[in-house]
């Protein structure tokens, strides 16, 4: 193996599920100056391991958990992993970006890259150390996470560790992983994937020093960020006081805070949900990840019940768009969804499209239970039902995609792209979201690309929510952005204080390598978005899939700053294809992947 200079370990660790066999791999040095680590990395193993409709359920699909050269070193936020794999349930690339200890304990171990293959004949859980991995025989299978982690507890007491709850066991397409320290990796169906593998937990533990090539470097780089944290107002006070949720008001009052099913864009509960009344209620703490000053997690306490948020995502989700305002109901159906192992997005979604179905009479009640607006007794029995797959919840843990091809006439108010439910912020509001949802390369997501910071709270300056002009180098720019940043290691949320000039000075110190600048790094993101796309477009995606949902093309707002307003989609898209260097089919063109090293990278995988 070679030598790396600093922040990677050199290894990678291939399991096979199938025939109980570990291999270690040298990890290229080429291909971490090209793609990083995190997500870069993570997509091109994806894009090698397979060769195109290969089932996302089947032993041949990888799970890739794959970490940064920042992640566990002294830089500020730098716990982060991703977890790469094909979408069960979109068919397409997925990577979800997650924080806490395993991506750290991953690296402690010796390890830049875990990647599991096959599918085991038994429930199992896989413990990795420093001396490689073993396969053991499970009884927690059925357990919910918080049983699980207490059961690892007691056998791994200083490990970490990667868990899939019941939903993902029995394969449900919304279902996701959770982390020991209740972080998730929840979109995109990762967790029936785990589940697909028969692998109930993955467990790490390590001791091994993370090197770093210029330790003076990088301790003068990290002191500047971690002053730059404590003086930026978000990262000081907003997120550290109010966590994410701290956002709700004024994405309400500019109309973009969708509400029941995104029929409107304004709240009437929305005060009653907000920061303060979080703290002032059922916050009793805050936590944060590993080596973290924000400390944006908050801990709420219901009953006997500990619930790690909620976060503004899910307030949302279970609070204005399923027309809820109580918090205690929001915060217990974030605990179900934890337990279980579905993504609370997806969930919250499908059951707003649900009640949007028994507004407009495609349904008139489901197992006796009647899915209107605002009812908080229905709502938590459909939040039960979907963790626990019982009765109409096997609609629900389907997502709304698949839900909506049950309901012929649903597809204009079915909120989805390419098969992944539509997060918080409204597009008719936020012209550049919808650009963003429409390319993001697993489908609907706000932080592929976030313009909301600057369309609708004013972040670099702001920029008119409302015009379509400028907007597709806009949400090229920011999608560069956050996949260089998931591939570093370190967390977005710093980026509201800090840039990739601060990112460049850190990943210098860290690797030795000679990035010339924070442009470099502009070229790996582009790098990386384009590899996805490749991969995306090898799964038989087309311009057509690009798309949004009708109700943002051809219905106007109808209340708020955006009244009247629509998403002027094709010619943002049209403009997005060429600044991109795609055709006007969205495929790469041969001179953009020659231009970023990506057809000499792949040769004849490409």
């Amino acid at each position: 193996m070679f030598e790396m200079k600093g922040g990677y370990t050199g290894r990678v660790l291939c399991f096979d599920l199938s025939l109980k066999k570990a291999r270690v791999d040298s990890l290229s040095e080429k291909e971490a100056f090209l793609m990083l680590g995190g997500k870069g990395l993570g997509a091109l193993c994806l894009y090698r391991s397979l060769r195109g409709k290969e089932d996302p359920l089947s032993p041949e699909n990888p799970l890739i958990v794959s970490t940064g050269p920042l992640t566990g070193t002294i830089a500020p936020t730098g716990t982060k992993f991703s977890i790469v794999t094909k979408s069960p349930q979109t068919g397409v690339f997925l990577d979800s970006n997650c924080g806490g200890m395993f991506g750290v304990q991953l690296k402690r171990a010796g390890y830049d890259m875990l990647i599991i293959k096959g599918s085991a004949e038994a429930p199992s859980v896989l413990v990795v150390d420093e001396n490689g991995a073993e396969l053991r025989p499970s009884k927690l299978w059925g357990r919910t996470t918080f049983e699980t982690i207490v059961e690892l507890r007691k056998e791994f007491p200083v490990h970490s560790f990667l868990i899939v709850g019941p939903a993902g066991e029995r394969l449900a397409p919304i279902s996701g992983l959770m982390t020991d320290d209740m972080r998730s990796a929840g979109r995109g169906g990762s967790g029936a994937v785990m589940g697909s593998k028969r692998l109930k937990a993955i467990v790490v533990g390590g001791k091994r020093p993370i090197e770093v090539y210029d330790p003076d470097g990088l301790k003068r780089a990290a002191w500047v960020v971690r002053r730059m944290l404590r003086l930026h107002e978000v990262t000081a006070r907003s997120l550290p006081r109010h966590g994410t949720v701290n956002i709700i008001e004024a994405v309400n009052e500019m109309g973009a805070l969708p509400t029941r099913n995104f029929q409107k864009g304004r709240f009437e509960g929305a005060s009653e949900l907000s920061g303060e009344k979080w703290r002032s209620g059922l916050w009793r703490a805050d936590k944060g990840c590993y080596g973290c000053t924000i400390r944006c997690g908050k801990i709420a306490v219901l009953n006997d019940k500990w619930v790690d948020g909620p976060d503004y995502e899910t307030i949302w989700a279970f609070g204005p768009n399923c027309g809820i305002k109580n918090a205690k109901t929001i915060a217990m159906a974030n605990y179900l969804c934890d337990a279980y192992g579905l993504d609370t997005i997806s969930t919250g979604v499908t059951i707003s499209f649900l009640m949007e179905l028994y507004e407009k009479g495609f349904i008139r009640e489901l197992d006796g239970l009647r899915p209107a607006w605002g009812d908080d007794e229905v709502f938590i029995r459909l939040v039960e039902k979907a963790c626990k797959g019982e009765d109409c919840g096997r609609m629900v843990e389907q997502g709304v995609a698949r839900l909506s091809r049950k309901f012929p006439g649903s597809e204009s108010f079915a909120m989805h792209v390419k098969g992944l439910e539509i997060p918080a912020y409204e597009p008719r509001a936020a012209k550049g979201m919808g650009l963003g949802y429409a390319t993001s390369d697993r489908g609907a997501c706000h932080l592929r690309g976030y313009t909301a910071g600057q369309e609708l709270l004013g972040y670099g300056g702001g920029v008119d929510p409302y015009t379509i002009e400028g907007k597709a180098r806009l949400v090229i720019d920011r999608q560069d952005e956050k996949a260089v940043i998931d591939s570093s290691g370190l967390c977005f949320f710093a980026f509201y204080a800090i840039t990739l000039k601060e990112l460049h000075r850190m990943v210098v110190a860290c690797t030795g390598q000679p990035y010339k600048d924070w442009y470099d790094f502009m070229r790996i993101g582009e790098r990386v978005y384009n590899l996805t796309r490749l991969f995306n477009v090898r799964e038989g995606l087309t311009r057509k899939d690009d798309s949004l949902p009708r109700r943002f093309l051809n219905e106007p707002m109808t209340e708020g700053p955006g009244k009247g307003q629509v998403v002027e989609l094709e010619p943002m898209l049209s403009e997005y294809y060429r600044l991109r260097g795609w055709d006007e089919k969205g495929e790469p063109k041969m001179e953009t992947l020659d231009r970023l090293g990506l057809k000499e990278l792949l040769g004849s995988n490409g």
